[in-house]
């Protein structure tokens, strides 16, 4: 019976193939993996960035008054709230400018 593997094993193996310049085929080869379970994980991974992106939405944002207590609350329309201490604006700042 063939040994089974979890996401991250196969997350791995994704990442490094993405870094390589083999094909598929080749790395599988390369690796000693099966090229079905292989081809199977990437399809997987290919749907997660899609899903990813496609419930990716920009919504609009006021900004107030700076709070007197040095903290950054945001809140989203659909009821998360993510509380930082006002010393991690310039991260939260970095963070957001990076986003895709």
């Amino acid at each position: 019976m063939a040994k089974r593997h979890g996401a991250a094993y196969w997350q791995e193996h994704l990442a490094a193939w993405h870094q390589s310049d083999l094909t598929q085929r080749a790395y599988c080869a390369q690796h000693g993996l099966g090229e079905r379970a292989f081809y199977r994980w990437h399809r997987r991974e290919k749907e997660a960035i899609a899903a990813g992106k496609a419930t990716l939405t920009l919504v609009p944002v006021s900004v107030g008054a700076p709070a007197t207590n040095n903290v950054i609350r945001l809140h989203s329309p659909g009821g998360w709230r993510i509380e930082l201490p006002a010393g991690e604006a310039p991260w939260l700042a970095d963070l957001l400018r990076h986003l895709p």
